[in-house]
């Protein structure tokens, strides 16, 4: 009857800390919607870029004067998640290409790690690297769970944005949740406000 007893109490005394835990966990943890650039603000056209051969560029020379959809993934090279959404982006390139939309995926990862992805994977839209997560800080879409020492250190949130030719920011999806994307369907209709 004791053991049971403790048992039990230490069945409770879990189950609150858990549940106090996860009360935490949400509480740090920001409403998508607030984090990076608000929709209707202007991000620098300026930010710099790599190609996957390594050459230095810019999203306004990437953009072209065109709208830009740009996917900030965590990691061609270790996240499944991302590598399963890049394979699926295909469709969405061409929705884009057809309405005039330049689509690029851009993530932390070295631009060899990218080329050797898309080549193995067969990629057809550009990927780019952002050496050092410093667009994806300019953006304020690093994710903070990750201290220097870990391999995720630099990785945005999953985010999806739309900017039009100015760089202002007409459509945006942020996932707190590294394992959920949107959809191929609800990325084609975030390409209507480009």
């Amino acid at each position: 009857m004791i053991r049971l007893s403790v048992l039990a109490a230490a069945t409770l005394g879990l189950a609150t800390v858990g549940v106090t835990m996860a009360a935490i966990a949400s509480a740090e943890t920001p409403a998508p919607a607030s984090i990076g650039p608000a929709i209707g603000s202007r991000v620098s056209m300026a930010a710099s870029l790599f190609d996957s051969s390594g050459k230095p560029t810019t999203l306004a020379k990437v953009a072209a004067g065109k709208p830009v959809m740009i996917v900030l993934f965590r990691s061609a090279a270790w996240c499944p998640f991302c590598q399963r959404q890049l394979k699926g982006l295909g469709p969405v390139a061409a929705a884009a290409k057809a309405k005039g939309v330049r689509l690029i995926a851009v993530s932390y990862n070295k631009p060899a790690d990218l080329a050797a992805f898309a080549t193995k994977q067969g990629i057809s839209y550009a990927l780019y690297s952002d050496a050092g997560s410093k667009m994806i800080d300019a953006l304020k879409l690093r994710d903070p769970q990750y201290k220097p020492d870990s391999i995720a250190f630099g990785v945005p949130y999953p985010t999806t944005m739309v900017l039009d030719a100015h760089g202002k920011v007409k459509a945006k999806v942020v996932e707190t949740d590294y394992r959920i994307r949107p959809s191929e369907s609800d990325l084609i209709a975030m390409l209507a406000k480009a």
